[in-house]
């Protein structure tokens, strides 16, 4: 290209150019109390949290019936035989069910007794504790694990020794307690 059409093309593109930024100031010019609106329509829908209920109450029982101790020397005992119960967990999710969708069985006194390197809930008159099962393996309670609400998990109670000794003076026909809560949370 030569100089001259360089040069032609320059003043194209300039002169046009330079009559916009002269002539801005006169168009957007604005007066002192003049107000300019500008209508911004904004919608979408709202979407809570979901829920979680259990579908048989607030409480559950599991009876464990008749526990079998066997004495084997002062002061000491054995479980005899095993003992494990199904907990019945069914539940019904309704609202925004999109979150991660976690259980927990959680001891009312926030104490844990370890069980073959797994947190259990320990009863009120030592030596057993109680183990969460879920889909027959062990599940340390009070801890948050992970589950598929269009496939619930089972969920089984067994009775676990902790301890041999008995220094709770276990006697035949004494009966014994351990409370934990079953908690489902979007976490």
């Amino acid at each position: 290209m030569t100089n001259s059409r360089v040069m032609t093309f320059k003043r194209l593109v300039r002169t046009p150019l330079l009559a916009l930024v002269l002539l801005a100031p006169t168009v957007c010019q604005a007066n002192k109390g003049d107000t300019y609106k500008l209508t911004i329509n904004i919608d979408g829908t709202l979407v809570a949290n979901g829920s979680c209920q259990f579908n048989q109450g607030d409480s559950l029982t599991v009876d464990f019936g008749d526990v079998k101790l066997l004495p084997e020397g002062t002061d000491t005992m054995t479980l005899d035989g095993n003992y494990r119960k199904s907990i019945t967990s069914a539940f019904t999710c309704t609202g925004d069910t999109a979150g991660l969708l976690q259980m927990q069985l959680a001891s009312l006194s926030g104490s844990y007794k370890a069980y073959n390197g797994t947190d259990v809930i320990e009863i009120d008159k030592g030596m057993l504790g109680v183990e969460l099962l879920v889909n027959g393996a062990p599940q340390a309670s009070g801890k948050w694990f992970t589950i598929d609400q269009s496939k619930p998990p089972t969920l089984e109670a067994e009775l676990v020794q902790i301890s041999t000794t008995n220094s709770k003076q276990v006697t035949n026909g004494d009966t014994f307690t351990a409370s934990a809560t079953l908690q489902l949370s979007f976490n």
